[in-house]
């Protein structure tokens, strides 16, 4: 089913007229030699005229039948793979990524989902180069979502030294198990050892509430 590409699709959260996105796709340094040809009519480039530009410019151009205008403005087509659903995605400059991000990542709309659902609601509207990289990127950084998944390496304390003066003062246990039954019916053993001596003693127990 094929959607609507009029650049009205776009919410008051976007508030960017046709000639506002029109402008900056042709200030956008990748996006400027497939706009222009595009509103001149001509056929794609030739590999040979398009070397020289940027490695962008050049994935823009390995997409140029999927490249349409509406209403001057440069999208993208996506279909599915069985054909059942179209999307028309708006070619954004990188001058306005930023702003998109904030809206479908930071704001109260957007959540503070992770990569893979802002990318996904991101897909819904736009695409631009490296679309991918630019969310990953944001997701990381962002300052709201570190607070809440906490620091990723967490300060251990100093290794220190504990001196004891006498048996018994202090002892270290634990409990081994669970073991074969024996005849006596433990299936456990409570392992103590004192720091003093580093003397073990290992006793059966019949279940760990012994």
């Amino acid at each position: 089913m094929e959607t609507d590409i009029s650049v009205k699709v776009l919410t008051t959260e976007d508030a960017w007229s046709s000639s506002e996105v029109q402008k900056a796709q042709l200030e956008d340094p990748a996006i400027m030699p497939i706009m222009e040809r595009k509103l001149n009519s001509e056929d794609r480039s030739s590999w040979q005229e398009i070397a020289p530009e940027s490695p962008a410019t050049k994935r823009y151009w390995a997409l140029w039948d999927s490249l349409h205008l509406k209403d001057d403005v440069l999208y993208r087509k996506w279909e599915s793979d069985d054909g059942s659903s179209c999307r028309w995605q708006l070619i954004l400059p990188k001058s306005r990524s930023q702003e998109v991000l904030r809206v479908r990542h930071d704001s109260a709309s957007g959540g503070h989902f992770g990569v893979m659902k802002t990318l996904s609601k991101t897909r819904e509207r736009f695409y631009w180069d490296r679309l991918r990289a630019d969310v990953e990127k944001w997701c990381r950084e962002c300052h709201a979502c570190g607070t809440q998944k906490g620091p990723k390496t967490r300060t251990k304390g100093r290794l220190q030294r504990y001196n004891v003066g006498a048996p018994f003062k202090r002892m270290a246990l634990d409990i081994l198990g669970p073991l074969p039954v024996t005849t006596k019916g433990n299936r456990y053993v409570l392992v103590l050892m004192g720091y003093f001596t580093n003397w073990p003693e290992a006793i059966p127990i019949p279940d760990q509430e012994a």
